[in-house]
Parts: structure tokens; sequence; C-alpha cells
């Protein structure tokens, strides 16, 4: 069953300023695609795209003055994978996934560590020990939309007990790093929606754990069960996947995203009005 995923960003610029984005739907879901992937801009600008040190696809531009807005919109094949992330053969993490293992800049193991040995390393498997850990964030981190602070940390997030999906990934990546258990950073599309156009004001965020000697996709909001996501980026925590960085000084006008069940689809001609939402991705 296909569905259709989209978006679109403004921001308000008072002189021509660089910007990197991340928008494009993962590689590692390419196959999945039955159109596109189309990303555009208003007014056109060139768009010069690149892999950065994770493999997610980053579009470099210059934004000119005034109203940018960014626009997406792609068509993708339903596959239930129960949350695997690739096939193949099992193994070891390799060597490159080592870092996902380390802390970063908003998920500190060092002092969730021993958090997290007594309460998850006696679990009986690293499976049980992540979806553990998801149910246990999901009851200690309250959602709360209008909680948006970019310097919150997975200790905060756990000590303030509120958050967005963000703060929900980054505590429980800082946990399954404290018992061992390499896990990163997922950002993309929330799970699809029949019936209509029903944009959210930002991206979804997840987690991927190395789980049986491959990449399973865990949803720490939701306490462990992920609904089939198409991520656009990857990293060790927010702050290597952002939707968008400007080198220089920007207005954000708005942002909203959707993912549309097969009954969507017959929507995808709508437009979405930018100005109804604050930018919070």
């Amino acid at each position: 069953m296909p569905f259709r995923l989209g978006f679109q960003i403004a921001y308000r610029f008072d002189q021509p300023t660089p910007m990197v984005a991340m928008l494009d739907v993962h590689d590692s879901h390419a196959l999945r695609l039955l159109s596109g992937p189309a990303v555009w801009t208003s007014p056109q600008v060139p768009l010069h795209r690149y892999r950065d040190r994770f493999g997610n696809t980053c579009t470099r531009l210059l934004a000119p003055a005034g109203l940018l807005v960014l626009r997406g919109d792609v068509l993708v094949r339903e596959v239930g994978t129960g949350g695997l992330v690739h096939e193949g053969p099992r193994g070891p993490l390799p060597q490159e996934d080592r870092q996902f293992l380390q802390p970063s800049r908003h998920c500190e193991v060092r002092p969730l560590a021993r958090y997290a040995q007594l309460r998850f390393a006696d679990l009986p498997s690293d499976r049980t020990r992540v979806q553990a850990i998801c149910a246990h964030v999901a009851r200690a981190i309250e959602y709360d939309p209008d909680s948006t602070d970019f310097n919150r940390t997975a200790l905060r997030a756990l000590q303030e007990g509120r958050g967005l999906s963000r703060d929900f990934a980054h505590a429980a990546i800082a946990l399954c790093r404290g018992v061992g258990i390499a896990a990163r950073y997922c950002t993309g599309y929330p799970p699809a929606t029949a019936g209509g156009l029903h944009p959210e004001p930002r991206f979804a965020a997840w987690i991927e754990a190395w789980v049986d000697g491959r990449w399973q996709a865990f949803d720490p909001r939701g306490g462990a069960a992920c609904p089939e996501r198409v991520p656009v980026a990857r990293g060790r925590d927010a702050a290597d996947v952002a939707t968008s960085c400007t080198f220089g000084l920007c207005e954000p006008e708005g942002m909203e995203v959707w993912s549309l069940g097969v009954a969507g689809t017959e929507a995808s001609g709508a437009t979405v009005d930018v100005a109804t939402l604050a930018l919070a991705s």
C-alpha cells in the first residue's frame, strides 16, 4: 500500500545566506520510492547534494534575501519490516558503528551509567533491555510540545520529566549506551495516517539499537513498539541531524510535515499553509 510523505518549511532572510538542509529520504529506503524524491524551493535556487560522515544526504544552497520556502513530496511503498532496518547477514557491530557506544553532545553516558546498570543490566537479552529502556523512558518523560529546548540533554530530560520526541530518543540512547548497547538517533517521517491531510509541526524522532546482530528501530515515546517509519537522517544524536543549518541570521516562518495513508494520496495536490505553525524541528 503506497503512502505519500511531504514537508513544507519557510524561512525569512535579511540577506543572501548559505544554508545546509537534510530533507531527502534516507538512501537505505531508496528502493521503496515510487516517485521522486522531489525537493524544491520557492524562489528556485540551485541545490547541491553531498553525503555526510553518517551517510545522510545533505543539500547545500544559497538562500536569497526575503522569504524562502522548501517543499518536498514523495510516494513510497509500504514494507512491513517489524522495525528491522536492513536485511542481510547478522554479525558483530561494524567498526565504523562503534561510535554509537560513546557519549555525544545530548547523550551523556557517564552520569547515567550506574542508573542504567542498576535497572537494566541483569535483563536476559539486549532486545529485552532495549524494550525495558524504552518503556521506562515512556513512563519517566511526559510529551510536552511546548517544552522546546534544543540544549536539553538526556539527563535533563529524565530529571525534568518532560520533553519532545527528541528528548525521549536522547534518554533511551544514553541508557542503551550505559549498558553497552550501540544506539543511534533517527529523524524522519511519522507513521502514515489515513483519511486526509494531518500535518505536524516537526519531523519525528526515534532510535535504532544494535540487537541480534543488526540495527533495529524502537520508539521510546511509544514504549518500544516502532510503527513503520521512513528515516531522513541518522546520527549520534539530534546535533548530527539538524533539519537545517544556516550560516547567518534568519527568522523561521513555519514548518509542517505530513504522512498520508492510501486514502490520503488523493490529497497530493493539497497545499499547506506554512504560516500556521511555528518551526520546531
